[in-house]
């Protein structure tokens, strides 16, 4: 997994009532187990993928999960007979290291899509390094789908209250960055204006990057508004096992994604459709790129709309931030930086947490009048390094 994701541990409990999908893995990690099993869980959460493995007779059990939801994992191994069988570790996967390599790796290191953080080098470093030769990868593969869709109550918040509202106030500003953010949502299947088309297959037998791009076409066979891409995935977990997020499947925890168009576009039979769409994976996110042009009916030259939208776009950024990250600025010795510099020089294996926060206050007392804000800040300071 790329990072901790840090889930509520109700998200974790919605993700195991999800039936549909946890059905679909549950049935897959019981074909793939057999007689000296060895599992690794990545992105454990919880554990629900542990204990399956361990009630489907796994020899041994490795939950990899940085989130402090491993301790909750831990309880409920014990209270189903697993405690034996299942070691943890509060790591990253690309982290881990074991003396043999499992003959299973399961996960579900997916968001809304599949191209999420750094789910896909997770994997491709777990496969490459923990897994046994004709090993087992739970999901094998997950393709990505996409179609044009009519849904004005999806739109409007896109529109509203940016071009519109009710107190009379100019909000345009806000607009051309929304309209370059995706957010999830749960598409109905009717307001398909096309037929959906395969974009990107992800095959997490021999996948290595993490970036994907593809151009679309269509030919509008009705007439119709179209307002954005639904993009969703169909998952393969094994041969004959999986199950799909598209629109009018039964609804799952990830939702389709909604691409909007920078304005709606109205189509009329034959007009012809083409959306490059991309996805590139920019420190520890994906930045989405989709350029759209729609033509008229036999006249290619009659551009009705050409649209070059972005995430890159989607965020405010001042002048100001921008010339602090340019190769020609000075940075100024701030005090948050000199205090982080102290503790970390008092770190060298002997000195306990409590001597170097009273060294802190002695130091700056200033800004830490009591212990125990020292203390909680060099906790943390050191946690977030540790996690590294």
């Amino acid at each position: 997994m790329g990072k901790a994701t840090g889930y509520r541990i109700i998200s974790y409990g919605e993700m195991v009532t999800d039936r549909p999908r946890i059905d679909a893995y549950a049935r897959a990690l019981q074909q793939a187990i057999g007689t000296g099993t060895v599992v690794i869980d990545i992105g454990a959460g919880t554990g629900i993928f542990s204990l399956l493995a361990c009630q489907y007779g796994a020899t041994q059990t490795h939950a990899v999960e940085p989130d402090e939801a491993i301790e909750v994992a831990r309880t409920m191994s014990g209270a189903n007979g697993c405690g034996d069988r299942v070691e943890f570790h509060q790591t990253l996967s690309t982290k881990l290291t074991l003396s043999r390599p499992a003959d299973v790796i399961v996960s579900d290191l997916r968001g809304v899509l599949p191209l999420f953080q750094h789910h896909i080098g997770a994997i491709a470093d777990a496969r490459r390094r923990l897994l046994a030769p004709g090993g087992v990868l739970i999901p094998a593969r997950d393709r990505l789908w996409v179609a044009l869709i009519e849904a004005p109550k999806l739109y409007r918040p896109y529109a509203e209250p940016w071009l519109r509202n009710d107190y009379g106030l100019d909000l345009s500003a806000g607009q051309p960055l929304v309209v370059n953010t995706w957010r999830k949502v749960n598409a109905k299947a009717e307001e398909l204006l096309v037929p959906p088309q395969h974009w990107a297959t992800l095959d997490y037998y021999s996948i290595e990057q993490p970036d994907v791009a593809g151009e679309l076409t269509w030919t509008a066979e009705r007439t119709g508004t179209a307002h954005g891409l639904a993009v969703w995935f169909d998952a393969e977990l094994a041969e004959g096992i999986g199950f799909s997020n598209a629109p009018g499947e039964p609804e799952l925890i990830y939702g389709q994604a909604f691409f909007p168009l920078q304005e709606p576009v109205a189509l009329s039979e034959g007009d012809q459709v083409s959306v490059m769409l991309r996805a590139d994976l920019v420190d520890d996110d994906y930045v989405w790129r989709w350029d759209t042009r729609v033509t008229a009916a036999g006249d290619p030259s009659h551009v009705k709309a050409k649209f070059r939208q972005s995430t890159f776009y989607g965020a405010p950024i001042s002048l100001e931030k921008l010339k602090r990250r340019g190769d020609s600025f000075v940075p100024q010795p701030v005090e948050a930086a000199e205090i982080d510099r102290f503790v970390l020089s008092l770190v060298d294996g002997r000195t306990s947490l409590g001597e170097i926060a009273s060294r802190l206050v002695g130091r700056y007392p200033q800004r830490f009048a009591r212990q125990q804000e020292a203390l909680t800040h060099v906790a943390d300071l050191i946690e977030r390094y540790a996690g590294r």
